[in-house]
């Protein structure tokens, strides 16, 4: 099948079955196994910005070291951030588990000699609730994949205009960016992610913003 079939598909306007796309089908694929990696991060959230060794071999609690800033300068929001991310420290930074979000039905964006971005309604997970299923079925997502291997390089969903989930809350805007890089065995990890969200709930408004960036892959570990 031609390379180029996903770009003769933008130009007629039709979406891609999975089934008649090698790119996805190769995407769907992917393989997550290989070696657990330490690595070095940045952290930013509001006026805080913060750099850090992470090893999740290590027992929870030991996981994350902060290089800066000192401790006596961290916000209580902060610490409370910490503690859920060593929670959720388990390695596992690869792009490959955006494919899960990826439906059977998406429409081909652009292409070029090695990549290629579908556009699509992001599906849940299998552990998402009720209220993140609803939520997904307002979401705009986007995927861009490496034609070679089918390996995620982007993805991003986003809030194309408000909602209100509940009587009691409204989200303004949600996006969630994600840009990837190649490990040295050939997978693509998270290198840069960003969350961005704002709304209200119960008359109150909220308005967060955090940026993860995974600066450096150490050894493996474990």
């Amino acid at each position: 099948m031609s390379r180029f079939l996903p770009l003769a598909l933008v130009a007629a306007g039709l979406s891609v079955p999975a089934s008649a796309d090698p790119v996805l089908d190769m995407m769907r694929n992917l393989s997550k196994d290989g070696p657990v990696y330490a690595y070095e991060m940045t952290y930013s959230e509001a006026d805080m910005f913060a750099t850090g060794k992470i090893d999740p071999s290590q027992p929870e609690g030991e996981r994350i070291q902060v290089t800066s800033p000192a401790e006596s300068e961290w916000s209580d929001d902060f610490r409370e951030g910490l503690e859920e991310m060593e929670s959720e420290t388990d390695g596992d930074i690869w792009c490959a588990d955006f494919a899960e979000m990826v439906p059977d039905k998406v429409s081909a964006l652009n292409e070029s000699d090695d990549t290629v971005t579908y556009a699509f309604t992001p599906q849940p997970e299998a552990d998402a609730d009720g209220m993140e299923k609803k939520m997904m079925k307002k979401l705009k997502g986007t995927v861009t994949l490496d034609k070679s291997d089918g390996s995620v390089l982007a993805f991003n969903m986003k809030l194309p205009k408000p909602y209100k989930p509940a009587m009691v809350a409204k989200i303004n805007s949600f996006e969630m960016d994600a840009t990837c890089a190649r490990a040295p065995d050939g997978r693509t990890f998270v290198e840069a992610f960003d969350f961005k969200i704002a709304g209200s709930a119960m008359m109150q408004s909220f308005d967060e913003a955090v940026s993860r960036r995974i600066t450096k892959l150490l050894h493996p570990v474990g």
